[in-house]
């Protein structure tokens, strides 16, 4: 029984936590302080390192899978913690509306001068009406989920802050595709 208490207390502490980071994020936001450090990083092992940590994450019967191109190399100039934070925000959000089968993060390089990140899930999916709604502040599909409904504002701002252009695809009862895009600027050798 005290374990069981234990366990509640930790995790409601872990989602206050969220919480508050969650407002502070959209504080900095608000007041133009959110700080970009911006440098080359390899692409291919920022996807891993996500993977690596999310992984312990899924609910059961859940299976977490990395796609990424064929002896891919990528290298970008962005902000890694910016980046990262929207990938696993992306992923915890498919984690809360997926139950079983699986949700599948990488990116492709199909655009030239762009390369695009997508988390795909095969959750309840996103009725069509809110599809437009769904990157609004405090705006949460399921209210008794856990989360402030803050996440996706600020991936989106976060990725607008990048030059970058975010968007859902989504059928109810088969999952959602969450993507974005962010310019690639070539890497400037010293």
């Amino acid at each position: 029984e005290v374990k069981l208490f234990i366990e509640t207390i930790n995790k409601n502490c872990g989602l206050l936590l969220a919480l508050i980071n969650d407002i502070l994020d959209l504080s900095r936001i608000e007041s133009g302080t959110m700080d970009f450090q911006f440098a080359g990083h390899n692409l291919p092992l920022l996807m891993k390192n996500v993977y690596d940590s999310q992984q312990l994450n899924m609910p059961s019967g859940v299976r977490l899978v990395l796609k990424l191109p064929e002896n891919s190399k990528k290298y970008l100039v962005t902000d890694n913690v910016r980046l990262q934070q929207v990938v696993n925000n992306l992923i915890n959000n498919a984690a809360k509306f997926t139950t079983q089968g699986s949700i599948t993060f990488g990116y492709t390089e199909e655009e030239p001068g762009y390369t695009s990140i997508f988390v795909e899930d095969t959750g309840k999916g996103i009725p069509a009406e809110e599809r437009n709604i769904i990157f609004s502040r405090f705006y949460k599909q399921d209210e008794f989920a856990q989360g402030t409904g803050l996440g996706l504002s600020i991936c989106k701002t976060i990725i607008e802050k990048l030059k970058g252009k975010i968007g859902v695809e989504s059928e109810e009862g088969k999952g959602s595709t969450f993507w974005f895009t962010i310019p690639c600027q070539p890497m400037k050798v010293k």
